[in-house]
């Protein structure tokens, strides 16, 4: 019954516009009020398909290692001397690495000590050898290849659940009040209805790419205008079916939070304008998909004193990531996209004053194989290294280990470099939860296999 129920409420809630921007609950658990006095968002970057991370973080020491490998059959490597180097800065072991070329924007925010790399990371349910890997049992999250299974696990998807929640929306359960009275939902998505934002009690708010969320067919005449009343007054007649009050709740709460949110989507301040500024054509604005899904994530931190919210987490994403095939073509594209966006994203917080408040990381299904394939591209693996950046960020520094690049060794879960993690999506998410101020016990709600890791705290925040 749970299931469907949630299922009518969900498709009910998508007939706003706002696709589920509002709760059947109310916002408000057990976390410290102090929390309120400041604002802290968390900003999710999602890559769907896959990024291929050995071509995104490249050794430059062990380069010959690397090269190796990637120029047999499908001549998949980059050039040593185009990478742009970077150290690892790790305790003993400061090894050179190199961010892939397209990623000349981030790369002094690595070095200017505000961006890190959490190296070789994935869904672990527990610290895992090899050996113990292909044991299988415990030790295998289910459907480790699959896209769509990997990428919820990413988002926190807890197998075997009655309700699908995703750790954002189950860490805004518990930050409810730290957002009492807010007009808006904590979890806001630039991406869809994505999991990542569900939780027990709290669902998205989903907006568009550009402008502002409104109904199909919505007009500014007078007839219009009337249809929109009445809609309102019937949302909150009642009608004592529990299902039907509940989806009415749904709706009336999302059309609340897109009147408040929509005046602030419709505009851009002049600090968003000045930050994304096109690098190829300064007279002009940047103006890709995921600049444009970053800037009406700036729009709402702009409007957060109005909006009542302290804490938020976003979703963008870029897709495009399933490179099978032209692996340093198309993914050369995206990262030149990414980079671009991403920069002009932080500097926008640096010049709103928000950087130490705004903590950006990026997630992905998997990486891909270290090995290539016939098409000059590379197939789905596991672990994948990954960035994080914002100003309260412990940056120019490489956090976690980096994986022995030979096939069939020490750190290949399958025989053609598909890296076993290290580093666990939830010790990454528990590392940014505690950023956010949120109680152990809470942190453990919010991922439960937690638990299992001995650090909880990878302290790059």
């Amino acid at each position: 019954m749970n299931i469907y129920r949630r299922k009518f409420l969900a498709n009910t809630g998508a007939l706003t516009g706002a696709a589920l921007a509002g709760n059947l609950g109310t916002w408000g658990v057990e976390s410290a009020r102090a929390q309120a006095a400041d604002y802290k968002a968390l900003v999710c970057l999602f890559f769907f398909g896959g990024n291929d991370s050995n071509n995104m973080v490249v050794p430059i020491d062990d380069y010959a290692q690397y090269s190796a490998v990637r120029t047999v059959a499908s001549n998949i490597q980059l050039t040593q001397a185009s990478l742009l180097p970077v150290d690892s800065n790790i305790p003993g072991n400061n090894k050179k690495y190199g961010l892939h070329p397209n990623l000349t924007s981030l790369a002094p925010i690595y070095t200017a000590g505000k961006m890190a790399i959490l190296a070789n990371s994935g869904t672990l349910l527990r610290p895992t050898t090899v050996a113990q890997y292909k044991s299988g049992g415990i030790y295998r999250p289910p459907n480790l290849f699959s896209h769509s299974d990997q990428q919820y696990a990413w988002m926190g998807l807890m197998p075997g659940a009655i309700v699908r929640t995703g750790w954002a929306g189950r860490a805004s359960d518990k930050l409810k009040n730290a957002n009492t009275g807010a007009l808006i939902p904590s979890t806001v998505s630039v991406s869809g209805n994505q999991v990542f934002g569900m939780g027990n009690s709290t669902v998205p708010f989903v907006i568009p790419q550009n402008g502002g969320v409104n109904l199909s067919g919505q007009g500014a005449d007078a007839v219009s205008k009337a249809r929109y009343t009445a809609l309102r007054a019937l949302l909150v007649s009642g009608t004592g079916n529990t299902i039907v009050d509940g989806a009415a709740a749904v709706m009336d709460t999302a059309l609340t939070a897109a009147e408040a949110a929509n005046p602030f989507l419709a505009a851009t301040p002049q600090v968003i304008t000045n930050a994304f500024i096109n690098p190829a054509n300064p007279a002009a604005q940047l103006n890709t998909g995921i600049a444009n899904q970053f800037k009406q994530v700036a729009r709402l931190i702009e409007a957060r004193a109005t909006l009542g919210t302290h804490r938020q987490f976003f979703m963008v994403n870029m897709g495009g990531f399933d490179n099978h095939s032209n692996l340093l073509t198309g993914q050369g594209a995206l990262m030149q996209t990414m980079n671009d966006a991403v920069a002009a994203f932080y500097k926008y917080t640096v010049d709103a004053g928000v950087a130490n408040m705004v903590t950006t990381f990026t997630m992905s299904d998997f990486s891909r194989t270290f090995i290539g394939n016939a098409n000059a591209g590379t197939d789905h693996a596991y672990g994948a290294h990954h960035f994080v950046l914002g100003g309260a960020v412990k940056g120019n520094r490489m956090y976690g280990t980096f994986p022995t690049l030979v096939p069939k060794g020490p750190d290949d879960s399958g025989g053609n470099g598909a890296w076993l993690p290290t580093t666990s999506t939830d010790q990454i998410g528990g590392t940014l939860a505690a950023w956010f101020g949120m109680p152990a016990a809470d942190i453990d709600y919010t991922f439960p296999n937690l638990k299992n890791f001995g650090v909880t705290n990878l302290g790059f925040v």
